[in-house]
């Protein structure tokens, strides 16, 4: 900081950066409304501009407190159902996500600093007095490097992908589209292009339009709101140059099953029983109708206990998969026996997994989840912090699986299964599809987080596991949100009280599922994050140039304070 920035930093009044900090906070509540459980998406396109319309304070703290404020007053409600499972996980967690949105108000800062010029004042500079050229470069680098920090959180420290902001907009069918070229990232970068273009014209916008109001005005070109409109024109674009599928080459009916039960880490022996129950039930239910499908599905660990290993579950399996005469795909423990280097048996690996029942009860197809839950289905370290491991309850880790499993279902229909959280990953769903899955399916079990806000928000993102690839998504809730997800995002079919609407309900739905053969890879399909990563690479070369500036300007700081040497002197 520049000694007269120093001296302009003391005074400015303590109110005035409480003013600051709730800006920050209201943009971070606005942002969180266009989320589970109020769902206000047109907020998102706004949600910024109280943040940017204030100019960033000189002093380096100041900026991090307010960019934190910001993340927190986001990341806090946004993911306080996770507080259900216990120990103020949600909050824990909101501590860390809350750094993302901190480092991108401190590049956005630093970036309208830099390009204000070396003539700027002494006070920081605004947004909107930077020339136009300079606020389109603005625009573009934080609304790349805002995808791509998005981008990062996903996959450091094996990765927290929710609720970016392009989720926000699941329901608008105009832009749901370019999911297929960019992912979701893409929506992302429009939204904060958005804020971005507001708050840089906003103040000549309201400048202009007090001057219509005082007598007739020339109209003047605002370029980043333009450059946004062809920005936006060719989303439509592309939504038009996305290949259709066509008329369906067969009809796959499957009935999917939602047992909604309550859970615990440590099952009972009634717990037990009632899972059985309420699912075999259910499932002799559905085959005994006009309308007979081809496949049953119950959701990740729909019985608490392992289908293969658990005396009583195999038995009532053994039972059921004769009378139901069709294929059953279950959510369920799984173990792998292992001996020690001594020959004898320990404790064996333990997988979160789904296995495709045969009416003669072999096991035609397994899965193990791949990217398991940190703290949740496994604690890093765990070797080292045994008393995390027992603050958390969780007994013991959960195996991690290796293969892509692309299931054979009846009618030689090819499917890629994901379970739990794993259809938050963009990666995971195209890994999938790429090889050779006509239908993606989830299994989830979002009972640990009762009846919040975590099982909507969940929903959100299948949607755009299937618009991404262009396959249907079948998913099957334990507690709630069971539906039928179409390769446009339509969600259908959702399980809930006919009466009420209520989504957290015991029932099965039989969904007759399009199925095209060998349809079309998307661009996205093909080639990734490609988008997330390029926004990431721009706003990193951003952030190292600015970097480099700065140490340049220190540098030359002190050689001017150096002291300099006299002829003749030690």
């Amino acid at each position: 900081m520049e000694p007269m920035e120093e001296n302009l930093a003391g005074l400015i009044r303590p109110g005035r950066r409480l003013g600051h900090l709730a800006l920050a906070v209201a943009s971070g509540v606005l942002l969180n409304l266009a989320f589970p459980p109020v769902e206000w998406a047109l907020l998102a396109w706004v949600a910024l501009v109280p943040l940017l319309l204030v100019p960033a304070p000189a002093p380096l703290r100041m900026r991090a407190a307010i960019g934190y404020g910001f993340g927190l007053a986001f990341f806090i409600p946004n993911i306080f159902w996770l507080n259900e499972i216990g120990f103020g996980a949600g909050c824990w967690l909101a501590l860390y996500c809350a750094l993302y949105p901190m480092a991108w108000y401190l590049l956005a800062a630093a970036l309208i600093r830099a390009l204000a010029g070396r003539e700027a004042p002494c006070l920081p500079p605004r947004l909107w007095e930077l020339t136009t050229p300079r606020q389109l470069a603005v625009m573009l680098l934080l609304a790349g490097a805002w995808t791509g920090l998005e981008w990062v959180r996903g996959w450091l420290f094996t990765g927290f992908s929710w609720n970016q902001l392009g989720i926000s907009q699941w329901a608008s069918a105009r832009l749901l589209p370019l999911a297929a070229w960019t992912g979701v990232y893409g929506l992302s970068f429009l939204i904060v292009a958005v804020n971005l273009a507001l708050a840089g014209s906003w103040p000549r916008l309201a400048q202009q339009l007090r001057r219509r109001a005082a007598g007739p005005a020339q109209a003047a070109v605002h370029w980043p709101l333009m450059v946004l409109a062809l920005l936006f024109m060719g989303v439509f674009f592309l939504g038009k140059w996305t290949p259709g599928l066509g008329s369906p080459d067969t009809v796959l009916r499957v009935t999917a099953v939602q047992g909604c039960l309550p859970l615990s880490r440590s099952w009972t022996q009634k717990q037990l029983d009632d899972a059985i129950a309420a699912y075999v039930t259910l499932s002799r239910a559905a085959v005994a109708g006009p309308d007979k499908p081809q496949l049953i599905v119950w959701p990740e660990t729909a019985v608490p206990a392992p289908a293969r290993w658990d005396p009583q579950y195999a038995a009532e399996l053994r039972k059921l998969l004769p009378e139901l005469g069709v294929p059953l795909l279950a959510g369920t423990l799984e173990l792998l026996p292992r001996t020690g280097p001594d020959g004898k048996s320990v404790e064996p690996f333990m997988f979160n997994s789904a296995l495709l029942f045969t009416t003669d009860g072999r096991v035609a197809g397994s899965y193990s989840k791949i990217h398991r839950v940190p703290f949740g289905e496994y604690v890093p370290f765990s070797h080292y912090l045994p008393w995390l491991v027992e603050l958390i309850g969780m007994g013991r880790d959960l195996t991690a699986g290796r293969e892509y499993t692309i299931f054979r279902l009846p009618d030689q229909v090819r499917a890629g299964l994901m379970i739990c959280y794993e259809d938050a990953f963009g990666n995971l769903a195209r890994q999938f599809t790429c090889r050779g899955a006509e239908l993606l399916i989830t299994l989830t079990n979002d009972a640990w987080y009762a009846e919040s806000a975590g099982a909507r928000q969940h929903l959100l993102h299948a949607v755009f596991r299937a618009v991404e690839n262009r396959r249907p998504l079948l998913r099957s809730g334990n507690n709630s949100d069971t539906c039928l997800i179409l390769p446009d995002g339509r969600v259908t079919n959702l399980i809930r009280d006919p009466d009420t609407g209520y989504r957290f309900v015991r029932g099965a739905a039989l969904y007759e599922i399009p199925i095209w053969r060998d349809p079309p890879l998307t661009f996205y399909s093909r080639h990734g994050d490609w988008f997330a990563g390029a926004c990431a690479a721009l706003g990193a070369a951003a952030a190292l140039v600015l970097w480099g500036r700065d140490l340049r300007r220190r540098l030359r700081r002190l050689d001017a304070i150096a002291p300099v040497a006299t002829p003749g002197k030690l």
